[in-house]
This record gives C-alpha cells, sequence and structure tokens, in this order.
C-alpha cells in the first residue's frame, strides 16, 4: 500500500540524472558505487571495475581501469590511482593516471604526477607536482629490455664541438 512518506523518502529518479550515495557525491546514472566510510581505512591494493567514493583512508594502490574514482572532501589517499576519471575534494597523495579527466575542486588537494587527457583545477583547490597532458602510454609500466640498453651503449658517440671563446673587453 502507497503512503505519502513513501514518495518522500524515495522520491522517483528522473532518467539520465546522477544518483546520490550517503557521501552526497554523484555516481554514473544506473551504476553503483562502492562507499569507502570516514571510519574506514584501507592498507593495500584496490582494483576492480565499479565506480569508488572514498571518504576514509587508503594507503595503497588503486586500480579502476576506466573506472571513476572519487575522493571525498574527508577522503585521504595515499597512493597511486589508475581510472578512467579521477575526481579529488579531498586529499591524494600520490601519482594520477586517468585515460579521460582529472577535476580538483575547491578544497582538494594534489600531491604527484597527474597524466590525463583533460583536467581542471578550481580556483582554492591546490596541486604540487606535474601534469602531462594527452593520452597515457600503455606501455609505460614496461621496463627497458636489457637488449635495448646494450643497443644504446653500442651507439656511436655524438662528435663535440668546441664552444667558442668568451669574447672580452678592456
Amino acid at each position: 500500500m502507497w503512503t505519502s512518506t513513501d514518495s518522500i523518502s524515495n522520491p522517483p529518479q528522473p532518467r539520465g540524472e546522477q544518483q546520490r550515495h550517503p557521501g552526497g557525491a554523484p555516481s554514473p546514472a544506473g551504476g553503483e558505487t562502492a562507499y569507502i566510510g570516514k571510519s574506514l581505512l584501507i592498507k593495500g591494493e584496490v582494483s576492480g571495475s565499479e565506480p569508488i567514493h572514498i571518504e576514509g583512508r587508503i594507503e595503497g594502490s588503486i586500480s579502476l581501469p576506466g573506472g571513476h574514482v572519487s575522493v571525498g572532501r574527508e577522503g585521504v589517499v595515499i597512493s597511486s590511482v589508475h581510472a578512467g576519471e579521477v575526481i579529488v575534494r579531498g586529499t591524494l597523495q600520490g601519482n594520477i593516471t586517468a585515460s579521460e579527466r582529472v577535476e580538483i575542486h575547491r578544497g582538494g588537494n594534489v600531491i604527484g604526477e597527474v597524466v590525463t587527457q583533460r583536467i581542471s583545477i578550481e580556483d582554492g583547490a591546490q596541486m604540487k607536482g606535474t601534469i602531462k597532458m594527452g593520452r597515457p602510454d600503455p606501455k609505460g609500466h614496461l621496463e627497458i629490455h636489457d637488449d635495448s640498453r646494450a643497443s644504446l651503449e653500442h651507439s656511436t658517440p655524438v662528435e663535440e664541438h668546441p664552444m667558442p671563446a668568451a669574447l672580452t673587453t678592456n
């Protein structure tokens, strides 16, 4: 049986609008978001395919290739993050590799290298580190093989030319 309180506590969601989880941050329409609450501390690797919203603390790598990582205002992440998009409203200390975009909102703090196609940094946000724009190198995690090093060692040295002496006046 329907009561008037049903429509208040569970209002219908219009199609295409973003849903909100307990932390108040948007999640992709129709998708479920994993929520790491304020009192939670995770030490270790986090990986998967569903969106994640962090209000607690994570110390360890986060890998959600093509996924969505959101660091809430109370959230603290000390790790490298590899995802499709990363939104920071809290603190993230570590390198970010995002295949789509990175957003750093007012009050957000990022320390580390950011590699992404698009980035936005709001007034009042803090960023300390480097930003590399463009598609992340899919083979960037591979090391140089020993045979490549050997070919570099056996290459022909570049001929050096002496620099002209500086002009002096008396």
